[in-house]
């Protein structure tokens, strides 16, 4: 069985995930080990009190969703030279993606008025090189089930303005915390504001 394998690329691009599939001729669709690589990082710094610093910290987990387990594959083509994926990944890049959609669904959520003077703008633009003072997972207890595809809450410490996201939640994926920064002062004294004062 080890010469049926076959080494066939397919870039599936999830913001910078770049994945490489093995793939054995003549399987069915369910026999291909099917996993999700999730980021996992520490809690955004201006949360946690971390000191300022460049980049992200980030470590890299997979979630196996379907098909036989990267383990099983092996037992099953046991003349494979490599039963795995490759993962290119760019944790700057896809914090700044999460930071992205987490500004997007705070503006649809509560429009572009608080957000004037928001830090995160820098952060999406590559104009800030500290993300992860601002972007990270959130450390507390879940509060977005694994249910549903993509999740998001918008919240408030104060007139800090905080999103909590869960991409493909119904696999168990990290909930990811963004911190928008403190809201624009005229909004946050107008009738808009939603959260008690």
């Amino acid at each position: 069985m080890g010469e049926d394998l076959r080494f066939s690329p397919r870039f599936d691009r999830f913001p910078t995930v770049r994945c490489f599939l093995y793939v054995f001729y003549g399987n069915p669709r369910d026999g291909y080990p099917v996993y999700l690589p999730v980021p996992l990082f520490p809690a955004p710094g201006v949360v946690s009190g971390r000191p300022l610093r460049r980049g992200v910290f980030t470590n890299l987990d997979t979630l196996h969703l379907a098909g036989p387990s990267f383990k099983e594959a092996s037992v099953l083509y046991p003349g494979a030279e490599f039963v795995g994926a490759h993962t290119n990944f760019s944790p700057e890049d896809f914090s700044r993606t999460v930071a992205k959609i987490a500004f997007c669904a705070a503006v649809s959520a509560l429009g572009i008025a608080p957000f004037f003077r928001s830090p995160i703008k820098a952060v999406i633009l590559a104009q800030d090189p500290h993300i992860g003072h601002w972007v990270g997972c959130w450390e507390n207890q879940e509060l977005i089930p694994p249910s549903g595809l993509h999740v998001m809450h918008v919240l408030c410490s104060g007139t800090d303005i905080h999103v909590v996201l869960r991409l493909f939640a119904q696999f168990g994926a990290p909930e990811y915390h963004v911190v928008l920064g403190p809201a624009d002062p005229a909004f946050v004294a107008s009738d808009q504001w939603p959260w008690p004062r």
